[in-house]
């Protein structure tokens, strides 16, 4: 089989020819799903001149631990599955002290990946969101639906390579899908690379902190709640 990618840098390279019309746009921003995501959407941003940040989610479980209630997002936004919450009864503490400690978990992983700055605005912009690949679409389905929520004025979803399947299922949840490469069959995504290897937390704020080199992100912490 061929082996499209040497690496994800060079994923995000290719991907980003095929984002060529949003270059040079005072209103884009691109977003990585981290931690494989991130490095895509770093050499995307570069090569569009476009500001990089990262996604965030984390599911709001239900007291017993065992469903999944809704969803907190980074950039700051939220997204409640009401009908479930109505079916198990859940009352406005419980569900408040859920949301707490999914806030906690949220706001560890974002200081693990991400150095200090505000988050990005993104009420009428572009929103380019960058995973290294798609096979199912599920999270970047969810990652849509609070991308939304941020007030942003359209939402592309930006992968190397993804199947057929999970890029027709995310279609509706987006304004645009641009994959350059979705082969059929579609094998397990690392075999779409010659070297996928994880990428270790410190890589993700590095690709951050170049990128912000030239943004002027830097300087103030997250707030407390979402």
């Amino acid at each position: 089989m061929i082996t499209p990618f040497s690496h994800r840098a060079h994923a995000g390279e290719v991907l980003a020819r095929s984002l060529a019309r949003f270059a040079g746009r005072h209103d884009v921003t691109v977003l990585g799903v981290p931690n494989g995501g991130a490095a895509v959407a770093f050499e995307v941003a570069c090569h569009l001149a476009a500001p990089l940040d990262l996604c965030f989610l984390e599911p709001i479980v239900s007291p017993q631990g065992d469903v999944t209630l809704g969803l907190l997002g980074w950039p700051p936004a939220q997204q409640l599955h009401d009908s479930v919450i109505n079916a198990l009864g859940v009352s406005d503490e419980p569900l408040r002290q859920a949301m707490a400690q999914t806030w906690r978990r949220l706001r560890q992983r974002i200081h693990a990946l991400r150095p200090p700055a505000p988050p990005p605005a993104l009420h009428g912009r572009t929103v380019i969101l960058v995973d290294e690949g798609a096979s199912q679409g599920l999270l970047l389905q969810e990652a849509a639906g609070l991308v939304r929520r941020t007030g942003a004025r359209t939402v592309v979803a930006a992968v190397p390579v993804g199947s057929r399947e999970g890029l027709r299922l995310l279609s509706p949840d987006f304004d645009d899908v641009v994959c350059p490469w979705q082969p059929l069959p579609f094998d397990v995504l690392p075999s779409f690379y010659g070297d996928f290897r994880p990428v270790a937390d410190e890589d993700v704020r590095g690709f951050l902190l170049r990128a912000w080199g030239d943004w002027g992100r830097l300087g103030s912490e997250i707030p407390d709640v979402p």
